[in-house]
């Protein structure tokens, strides 16, 4: 058994514990129903979503979500343990443990979503609920505090703490895993996407509002059963059942929502909000969601046209996430023709120059850091190997800090340049990369006598996050190549430059 099955084994344990930790906590306290339903979420729901989150078949496997699963249930005792004292300030901090855990979470969908390539994949319905389960938990501590922001009541703020812990999470992660093995489009990922923050932008409204978003959620949700339905025959055993009844019991948790809708606005005689609780509720979270996890995880491994490598990282990978991106890039080619600096420029292509004078005007020494990449440590760059050969077809990953967070990229060195009055090299990016194109890095003696570090770059954006935020990645991207110029250029008595030119 490889390391990462027996990590991806572990999260499954977790939630089998975090129910009988929950049972006892239910046993104990008797709380309410609508925090006995809430709370079952962080001790089982959560565990078991992150178990899918962190599986080959909706993107490459992730030992961290699957680690982050195990301490889910542990982390959700001290929330629970809060409906021991009444609401108020110390009610309140117990939740900040699970508040601090989902906004770790959040943080880690919105990496993969920036990180992909297109948002044309139904993969992006697992990012989302990563995304989506902090605002369950935000109100769980607004619940827990007693607050009551625009004038909400108590009972509307418990009751989206738990919508966001079973809609906003577990609903976008079955309906991006199932639309993955279907090989479906992100049609119905999207729709739930849409749905979940309507929905609460209706409650807000309320009106005309609340009434177009619960009918809009409802009928993505039955879309949403149907897909499950579509699973359930090409699984076996007892993963063909539990899919089977949760998409049964999601049919009957979103037909109760639309009859809810349709009677709030017309006036009709309904199910009050526990009687909702009682059944939409109970059906949602213990028929859909738990039983379309439990079916969801009893299924094997597959190859999944989702598969992207995550580049943008809360912290920093180590030295062996690097090596084993190397790895991984050796298998494949630069992403464009060699030779992009000198083309005329593609469509859709930017370019950028970048200067700095040398004043120590050793031409020796100024080499001797480009191939010490000097400037790269300069700027925090880590690289693997720590100190790549410049030569032709070298792979090398990188790491580029961003403060507290990090990109990974791997590049090939397709160009050297050994001059009497230039030296450096260009590297290609390949495709686990933020951006696609070249970059070079050289040092220019000029007739006078000057020294001159030139960084020349093509690129264009590669994933979301460029596309997205295109000011914010420029700027990044001239705080790097800023640091960098400076390293190359300062470095004059480094011991580790001290090599033959």
């Amino acid at each position: 058994m490889t390391e990462n099955d027996k990590h991806s084994t572990h999260p499954t344990r977790a939630a089998a514990g975090g129910l009988l930790l929950w049972v006892l906590w239910v046993a104990v306290l008797s709380p309410a129903r609508t925090p006995a339903v809430t709370m079952f979420a962080p001790f089982v729901i959560v565990p078991l979503g992150l178990a899918i989150a962190a599986r080959g078949h909706t993107g490459p496997r992730s030992l961290l979500l699957g680690k982050l699963a195990v301490r889910a249930p542990l982390l959700a005792i001290s929330s629970a343990m809060s409906f021991r004292f009444d609401t108020g300030p110390l009610a309140a901090t117990m939740t900040l443990p699970w508040l601090g855990f989902t906004t770790a979470l959040a943080l880690i969908g919105i990496a993969r979503l920036m990180s992909r390539r297109t948002l044309n994949t139904p993969g992006i319905g697992v990012d989302a609920g990563l995304i989506f389960i902090v605002v369950g938990a935000a109100f769980l501590t607004l619940s827990r505090a007693g607050l009551r922001p625009l004038g909400f009541s108590d009972r509307i703020i418990e009751l989206t703490a738990s919508h966001f812990h079973f809609a906003g999470f577990a609903l976008p992660i079955i309906a991006g895993a199932v639309s993955l093995r279907l090989g479906r489009g992100p049609l119905v990922p999207a729709a739930i996407i849409i749905g979940i923050p309507f929905t609460a932008m209706g409650i807000t409204f309320a009106g005309r509002t609340e009434w177009i978003a619960a009918t809009f959620m409802a009928l993505a949700g039955l879309a949403a059963a149907g897909t499950v339905l579509q699973l359930a025959p090409k699984a076996t055993g007892r993963a063909r059942i539990a899919l089977t009844i949760a998409g049964l019991a999601l049919i009957g948790g979103m037909a109760l929502a639309l009859g809810w809708s349709w009677s709030a606005h017309y006036g009709w005689e309904y199910l009050d909000l526990d009687g909702m609780v009682a059944t939409h509720g109970v059906l949602n979270g213990f028929g859909f969601a738990l039983l379309g996890l439990v079916g969801l995880n009893a299924m094997p491994d597959v190859a999944a046209p989702d598969q992207h490598r995550v580049c943008i990282h809360l912290g920093r990978p180590s030295e062996q996430h690097l090596a084993k991106l190397r790895g991984e890039a050796l298998e494949h080619d630069p992403t464009n023709p060699a030779g992009l600096l000198y083309r005329p420029l593609p469509d859709g292509f930017e370019t950028k120059v970048w200067r700095r004078p040398i004043e120590h005007g050793d031409f020796k020494q100024a080499s001797n850091a480009i191939r010490a990449w000097a400037g790269h440590r300069h700027a925090g760059i880590a690289r693997f190997p720590d100190m790549p050969p410049l030569e032709l077809g070298e792979t090398l990953a990188l790491t580029i800090p961003v403060g507290p967070i990090s990109v990974s990229a791997t590049a090939q060195v397709v160009e050297l340049i050994d001059e009497l009055d230039r030296f450096g090299f260009a590297y290609s990016t390949l495709p686990h990369h933020p951006e696609d194109g070249e970059e070079s890095f050289v040092v220019t003696r000029h007739p006078n006598g000057d020294l001159e570090m030139i960084v020349t770059a093509v690129w264009r954006g590669a994933a979301v996050a460029n596309h997205v935020l295109p000011p914010l990645t420029r700027f990044l991207q001239n705080q790097a190549i800023g640091r960098y110029l400076d390293g190359t250029a300062e470095f004059t008595n480094d011991n580790d430059l001290q090599l033959q030119a």
